[in-house]
């Protein structure tokens, strides 16, 4: 593959995120460089990487398992939309035809980061989307529109997972048209667990993927989805990789019948007509999904596995 680049957004004082360049040198199996941000002092961001026709997200908060902090959810909503104007508007056929989705370290995304305190660089950003999201109506509102739009992209988007998929990290798996996990990778929906339920149509999408039954021993019985387990079946995952190989090295391999086909305007019209089938019911749903989400989220058992998951933070922080 060749031209590869870093899409970053342009510096300005009212921007909700920093200028994105995190350096990831990409060997010929495109693995993440693993980076510790507390030697760098990079903050928790979602980078968008372009190699051909391969464009690389990945979420980049190692010291937290790549839990989703305000400013990533932002950064991911921008990085969402640049792909979906790169590939609707351009009528070349040089595009963009496959996204994958991933994490650095090791650890695909831990959900919610509980312990982002993040501050707005300048005043004038107080009123922020940023800040805005650290409400839960704002929150569920903004990553339910982002997840949508990311799996009626007009091109093929995959979750790569190595290690842990925990909660709302589950939830980002059900986002992507395709799963592929390599042998010790771990999905579990914790909502319940947690006092919460799902908020941005993970709940949806979970039971097309799965069917009903299966999503209900996922989410209320503790069933957990590991890598090693779906190389034997592929129940959830589309595919696994091979031993001491990682997710991106699999999906690399995976993929490299649609980088092999003809036309990147036919990969796209395909992909949009094949969206197009969730329209119909998905607004109902994601209202009913909401709905539940915001008469758990906040309350007395939520807070309390909330706190007890920020002491746990903690006191790992302290033991260092």
């Amino acid at each position: 593959m060749s031209g590869r680049f870093i899409h970053s957004t342009t510096p300005s004082k009212r921007q909700l995120c920093n200028k994105l360049m995190f350096p990831r040198h990409i060997s010929t199996s495109l693995r993440p460089l693993s980076t510790n941000i507390s030697s760098t002092g990079i903050k928790p961001n979602v980078s968008l990487e372009f190699d051909d026709r391969v464009a690389i997200l990945t979420l980049n908060n190692p010291l937290r398992r790549n839990a989703l902090t305000t400013r990533m959810m932002v950064q991911l909503d921008q990085h969402v939309q640049t792909l979906s104007n790169n590939n609707i508007q351009s009528k070349t056929d040089t595009n963009t035809r496959v996204v994958i989705l991933t994490g650095i370290q090791g650890t695909f995304c831990s959900g919610l980061d509980l312990t982002d305190n993040e501050e707005t660089e300048e005043e004038e950003e107080e009123d922020s989307l940023s800040s805005s999201l650290k409400e839960g109506r704002n929150m569920i509102k903004h990553m339910t529109r982002v997840t949508n739009q990311l799996l009626s992209l007009p091109i093929l988007s995959i979750s790569a997972v190595d290690g842990y998929a925990v909660g709302g990290g589950a939830e980002l798996t059900t986002a992507t048209d395709l799963v592929i996990l390599s042998r010790d990778a771990k999905i579990e929906f914790v909502h319940c667990k947690r006092g919460a339920s799902f908020g941005w149509g993970g709940g949806r999408r979970l039971v097309k993927k799965v069917g009903r039954r299966r999503a209900l021993k996922l989410l209320l019985l503790g069933e957990c989805i590991y890598g090693e387990e779906e190389a034997k079946s592929c129940e959830y995952a589309d595919a696994v990789g091979d031993e001491r190989e990682t997710s991106l090295d699999a999906t690399m391999r995976y993929i490299k019948p649609i980088l092999e086909l003809p036309c990147s305007q036919s990969i796209r019209a395909i992909k949009s007509t094949i969206s197009s089938a969730d329209d119909e019911a998905i607004v109902i749903a994601m209202k009913r999904e909401q709905d539940s989400f915001l008469s758990v989220w906040g309350g007395e058992a939520n807070m309390k596995q909330i706190q007890k998951t920020k002491d746990r933070l903690r006191d790992k922080e302290d033991d260092k």
